[in-house]
């Protein structure tokens, strides 16, 4: 015969059975909703693989010429490594979605056909912000961005004041022509830590925590990272190796230099945000002193300290440098410095460019890519 205390036992049993069943059912479902937003979000990469860089186009419809790869749901299985039967699911929910679009194309004059498919360019949009200092004129660039990567709008505002409420105005303005984005990426001239901006080249946005001010401002997800770092991401996504430990240095006159670098594929950022800001590095001269040697005739110690610094911290395998005060000819004097520090064998290969402009709205574009919710 059954004690109530056995009874109560037996009780208690099942309902923590029940409680752990349902647990583990909602692990086991998160999981596998995991997987799947992973796996849609791995066919997603790889229908924008051939792209190409960010683009302009006229309108906001796909520009003839400029057309996406199609693939079928065989290639696509083929290239993520996913199942036939797996892609074919998610392509349909994708497709159902609005996100990509399926055409049937003849497999030569007779027999079945095939679906192909590819990217809604007009699924969604992304709207990107940046602003700069330019001869002392404060200049904000405003780019609607399509799913594709084309750049649908563009405006470029200079002006003498450039605060918080400017920046609205600016975004308002591309919101109204053209309907919200799904996200804002914001492009900053100093650190960006925990969205908000520190150290910037503009005074008056000085301490502003644009990121939460936007994001209640519009009610739509921002992203807000250092420009450097944005450039560096847009650099590796187009000439990059998931092997590699690549760092852009940026040296123009009379602004403190800052460098970002790519390891393996991950942005170094730092706890805060801070990291590659070698011009905060310890110098004999005060900071306006500083900005004033940042010239073509007095920067080489400047450049030497400030590489030197990255190859001991971070020995990066490439150093892609640009700015004004980059010569062939500084660069050569600059590794020549360097190697006076740095054993032969540790010295990276250095690579000057014009600008890292096309390497920007490339970042920027990727990174909302990387947010997007599948």
């Amino acid at each position: 015969m059954l004690t109530p205390i056995i009874i109560t036992i037996i009780i208690m049993g099942v309902f923590l059975l029940g409680i752990f069943v349902r647990k583990r059912g909602a692990i086991e479902m998160k999981n596998s909703a995991d997987i799947r937003r992973d796996n849609k979000k791995s066919i997603y990469r790889f229908l924008l693989e051939d792209r190409g860089a960010v683009r302009t186009s006229r309108t906001m419809e796909q520009p003839e010429g400029e057309r996406l790869r199609q693939y079928t749901k065989q290639e696509v299985a083929a290239a993520t490594g996913l199942s036939p039967a797996t892609c074919n699911t998610l392509l349909n929910d994708m497709e159902r979605a609005g996100i990509v679009q399926g055409g049937r194309k003849k497999a030569g004059d007779v027999g079945r056909s095939s679906v192909l498919y590819q990217i809604r360019e007009d699924h969604e949009h992304y709207l990107a912000l940046y602003f700069y200092v330019e001869h002392g004129k404060k200049i904000a660039v405003c780019t609607l961005l399509s799913a594709a990567g084309n750049v649908w709008a563009r405006e470029e505002e200079a002006c003498d004041l450039l605060d918080y409420t400017r920046l609205v105005d600016i975004i308002f303005r591309m919101t109204q022509r053209y309907g919200l984005p799904a996200q804002i990426i914001v492009g900053v001239p100093g650190i960006a830590e925990d969205g908000v901006i520190r150290h910037c080249d503009i005074p008056e946005l000085e301490g502003e925590p644009l990121k939460r001010r936007l994001e209640d401002g519009f009610s739509i997800p921002v992203a807000m990272e250092t420009d450097m770092h944005f450039k560096a991401y847009g650099y590796y996504r187009k000439n990059g190796r998931d092997d590699e430990v690549i760092t852009l240095a940026y040296f123009p006159s009379h602004v403190l230099p800052g460098t970002a670098t790519i390891h393996r594929g991950t942005i170094i950022s730092g706890s805060s945000g801070f990291a590659g800001m070698t011009g905060f590095l310890p110098s004999d001269v005060s900071r306006e002193e500083q900005l004033e040697l940042l010239n073509p005739k007095d920067c080489l110690p400047f450049l030497v300290q400030s590489l030197s610094a990255v190859i001991v911290l971070l020995n990066p395998g490439k150093i892609v440098l640009t700015g004004d005060l980059v010569t062939d000819a500084i660069l050569l004097e600059t590794r020549k410095k360097c190697l006076e520090y740095i054993p032969q064998e540790y010295m990276p290969e250095f690579l000057r460019v014009d600008s890292f402009d096309d390497c920007y709205l490339e970042g920027m574009f990727q990174t909302a890519v990387d947010r997007k919710e599948m």
